[in-house]
């Protein structure tokens, strides 16, 4: 056995040891403290070398909302920096960027917020580093087809353990389905750390996993199986989260594969057929056998006067934009991601990833942002390659009714997405040659 298997091993021993505690804390009840899981994150961080490193963050960014990622991840991005310093190559613009994000929250903390949560803080720093470093930074000496199905490793048992536990604390048969998924706490008077999130969060989780399990099986880097398991637990917690942009997204992915496809004439009749077909006898099936109730709810959601409102997102907008313009100094400075709400008085979060951007940093900001969006797709960019954007174009299209700076782990699947353009890349560079063969 080579050194670089045995070291795969150990970080699958690693995830495992994790997903078997977390599930021990939240289906089995175990008194688990959140610091004995913060220790062996933390160990296997310092033991671990850079490209396991990178691994092992992949995997715990879907946790991070039943992990203490507030300290987890400041610390990864610290030993990150240490242990790749001769193979990550961060250009000055992305430091620049960083930086700007990081002295202009702690301002807007300062001046707006009645008090620092310097965990969070950390925490929201350490994403913003995540975004720009992979996003923009070469990462020379990484695996990014293992670093994506990590993410999507991460993500399925992230999902599979709320619906055990959203089923467990409600009593409802995971088929059921005839309560909206969502925070187990709700229904629980435990005060303790577990894995759980919002509906419209477990929905993006879903819908990304679902995206970049089926790109990394096209490009020939997991099996059917393997992409087939993750795809259809992810599937059952999208459709558990009874969400409007869930749905709609999942119809968007399979038009986007479709069209992706169109530019293979190795039998893209064929496979064409083919994701049209299953998608929509597996959906019938599911929905027809086993979850009609959800489908009566799908139902209700699209039909109930909210529709017209987008669940009431296009009030939102409205509100954020005039508040806004009507405070000149905001347009130039924002009011920092933290404090947006506490400033603006509108206490109902942004539900347009680009608004909250622009609200919480400016129209500088926003341009910022976008330049170094766009920066980062041109750098990555594979010629005649459709199918490594269906992830970033999805996740993005879902963002857009979402968050996406605050709370921070809703840009964990966008920086998951940069791991398809990298992978693809570098394959690309590899053999000389822009085209990568794909399943036939």
């Amino acid at each position: 056995m080579n050194k670089s298997l045995r070291k795969d091993i150990f970080f699958y021993l690693f995830a495992l040891l994790l997903t078997v505690l977390l599930y021990r804390r939240d289906i089995g009840g175990a008194g688990i403290s959140k610091y004995y899981l913060l220790g062996i994150a933390v160990l296997y961080a310092v033991i671990a070398d850079y490209r396991h490193l990178l691994m092992a963050t992949s995997f715990m960014l879907p946790l991070a909302c039943g992990l203490p990622g507030n300290y987890i991840f400041p610390f990864i991005c610290v030993l990150i920096l240490i242990k790749g310093r001769k193979k990550l190559q961060i250009s000055r613009l992305v430091w620049v960027a960083f930086m700007l994000v990081v002295f202009s929250e702690i301002l807007h903390v300062l001046l707006f917020s009645d008090y620092i949560n310097i965990p969070s803080y950390l925490g929201y720093c350490a994403a913003i580093f995540l975004l720009f470093m992979i996003g923009g930074a070469d990462l020379d000496g990484s695996d990014n087809a293992k670093n994506a199905l990590a993410f999507c490793i991460g993500s399925t048992v992230m999902l599979t353990i709320i619906l055990m536990n959203f089923s467990l604390v409600t009593g409802n048969e995971m088929t059921d389905m005839s309560v909206r998924i969502g925070n187990a706490s709700e229904f629980s008077d435990s005060d303790e750390l577990t894995l759980s999130t919002n509906p419209n969060n477990i929905g993006l989780y879903s819908i990304a996993t679902i995206a970049i399990a089926f790109v990394l099986w096209r490009y020939k880097k997991i099996p059917l199986w393997v992409m087939g398991v993750m795809s259809i637990l992810a599937f059952m917690a999208g459709v558990a989260s009874v969400s409007r942009t869930w749905m709609v997204s999942f119809m968007l992915l399979g038009v986007l594969l479709v069209v992706a496809n169109k530019g293979n004439a190795e039998n893209r009749g064929l496979f064409s057929v083919i994701v049209i077909l299953a998608a929509v006898v597996g959906v019938y099936m599911f929905f027809t056998r086993y979850s009609g109730t959800a489908l009566d709810m799908f139902s209700d959601r699209f039909g109930g006067a909210q529709v017209e409102t987008g669940g009431s997102r296009t009030t939102l907008f409205v509100a954020y934009h005039n508040w806004m313009f009507s405070n000149s100094w905001a347009l130039l400075v924002g009011t920092g991601a933290a404090p947006y709400r506490e400033v603006t008085m509108l206490f109902n979060s942004s539900h347009n990833a680009l608004q909250q951007i622009f609200v919480s940093y400016g129209i500088p900001g926003l341009i910022f942002f976008l330049y170094l969006l766009f920066r980062s797709l041109k750098k990555w960019h594979v010629a005649k390659e459709r199918m490594v954007y269906v992830p970033i174009i999805i996740i993005a299209f879902y963002l857009q009714s979402g968050q996406f700076l605050n709370p921070h782990y809703c840009m964990y699947p966008f920086i998951a997405s940069f791991f398809i353009l990298k992978m693809v890349k570098n394959d690309s560079l590899k053999k000389g040659m822009d085209n990568i063969p794909l399943h036939k």
